[in-house]
């Protein structure tokens, strides 16, 4: 208990601090912006910040992230890393995330036997990942990224991208048989996020090779989320795909976006012969409401015909259905609230196991000025084995997870940005904290991030 109020009342006391500080900037000249996303405000310092939505991260929006983007002209001269020269649509950009976070418990993190990887229920809890290890200041994702922007609104156009990141949160962009698959040392891992070519004509663009999951609302790339930590929701989500992808922007209002992928978090030799489709669309219900849908349905195979390789101790197929729905509200040029709906069905062929998750989150996002926003996230989740975290025993029980974190952003700089955040997790049927023996934690961090 002395530890729950030490933690809660130093973070408490630094973000009343944080947001105290703000109240001389309240008076500053507001910005022009019409009805910003959090997207355009997480990117968003002062009228020179270099990180613009439009500029710096060209085909990344709410609901399609990873998507190819149609755009008139390129804005090469904009990034914040001239390699190339003005009016290049070649450019390389990227940042470094690094921070700290801990618990009320005061649990650390524990490594397993051989010395290598860290137990589920050490430190933060099994939601949290080796990205937020107790121990130490982590450093979460040292990316970089080169493109060469696509410009197809009036013709045809080809691109490309690539997106690698090295940290503690590396590991988990790997694709399960591909050529980065065990790079890295310990808790540092690298890999691609993101390798592919894409090609547009007018409305209609497609790409080919491994990119980052359009479902769900939340990114891995650090900097275009809110918050340090991610909901239970994104972690019943896909990280990667590689395969086809098409969108086509039917009307000013509706974009269509389909495809084919080698399941989920493989690569490009897809030894296992996974098969999967995705679908989705984007609606804007009016100029400030917008739907977003997406799903992936398919196929993880065993792997009996891949030299006689079990890929499942089960020895058995498993279908899967996953989709996200996700809605955006902006009420007025402060405030942005987002709702979105996670279903995952797991189901094993010949009579195997069958599992899934689904929950519900909310984000409630006040833009104070341009350097400021204060956020809050609350979250419920139901798991019927799809997240399978364990207690102390190793015993994984059905549960009902809710989630709620408040957090501060604080862009001092155009190429900086700091962000507190405290948050309170119960898991109801399953003590997943503390080592396995507790049901409920207090915790708090913060992360720094600096662009390039």
């Amino acid at each position: 208990m002395r530890h729950c109020t030490i933690l809660v009342t130093t973070l408490l006391l630094l973000l009343n601090s944080m947001v105290l500080f703000a109240q001389e900037d309240f008076k500053a000249e507001e910005t022009d912006l019409q009805q910003p996303t959090y997207k355009e405000f997480a990117a968003t310092s002062n009228e020179e910040n270099i990180f613009s939505a439009q500029t710096s991260f060209p085909g990344e929006q709410w609901g399609c992230r990873q998507l190819p983007s149609c755009r008139s002209k390129g804005n090469a001269e904009d990034s914040p890393f001239r390699l190339f020269r003005d009016g290049s649509r070649l450019k390389f950009e990227g940042w470094v995330e690094s921070g700290l976070f801990t618990n009320a418990h005061g649990a650390t993190s524990k490594y397993g036997p051989d010395g290598e990887g860290l137990l589920d229920n050490s430190g933060n809890g099994p939601n949290f990942g080796a990205g937020l290890r107790t121990t130490d200041y982590n450093m979460n994702q040292l990316w970089g990224r080169f493109i060469r922007e696509m410009n197809c609104e009036n013709g045809l156009d080809w691109g490309l991208r690539a997106d690698l990141l090295y940290g503690m949160n590396g590991y988990g962009v790997q694709s399960e048989d591909s050529f980065d698959s065990g790079w890295g040392k310990g808790d540092y891992g690298l890999g691609f996020h993101q390798l592919y070519a894409e090609m547009g004509y007018k409305k209609l663009t497609a790409l080919y090779g491994k990119f980052g999951t359009p479902i769900g609302w939340e990114s891995t790339p650090s900097w275009d989320n809110f918050f340090y930590t991610h909901s239970y929701c994104f972690n019943i989500e896909p990280c990667t795909h590689t395969g086809v992808l098409l969108s086509y922007q039917l009307i000013d209002e509706l974009k269509l976006v389909g495809g084919w992928s080698a399941g989920m978090e493989s690569g490009f030799a897809n030894r296992y012969g996974d098969q999967s489709v995705i679908a989705g669309l984007e609606l804007a219900l009016t100029e400030k409401c917008t739907l977003y849908y997406y799903m992936t349905q398919g196929k993880l195979k065993n792997g009996l015909d891949a030299k006689g390789f079990d890929r499942f101790s089960s020895g058995l197929d498993t279908n899967y259905f996953i989709q996200s729905l996700c809605f955006e509200w902006l009420p007025t040029e402060k405030w942005t609230y987002e709702f979105q709906y996670n279903l995952n069905n797991l189901n094993e062929f010949g009579g195997g196991d069958r599992v899934s998750a689904y929950g519900i989150n909310h984000h409630l996002i006040y833009k104070i000025n341009d350097k400021w926003g204060v956020g809050l996230r609350a979250e419920w989740l139901r798991d019927n084995g799809v997240l399978a975290y364990e207690d102390m025993f190793g015993n994984s029980n059905n549960s009902d997870y809710v989630e709620l974190t408040l957090g501060v952003n604080f862009n001092p700089t155009e190429r900086l940005r700091i962000r507190p955040e405290i948050r309170y997790d119960h898991a109801y049927k399953n003590p997943i904290f503390a080592y396995g023996t507790k049901n409920e934690q207090f915790s708090g961090g913060f992360a720094v991030l600096y662009g390039f």
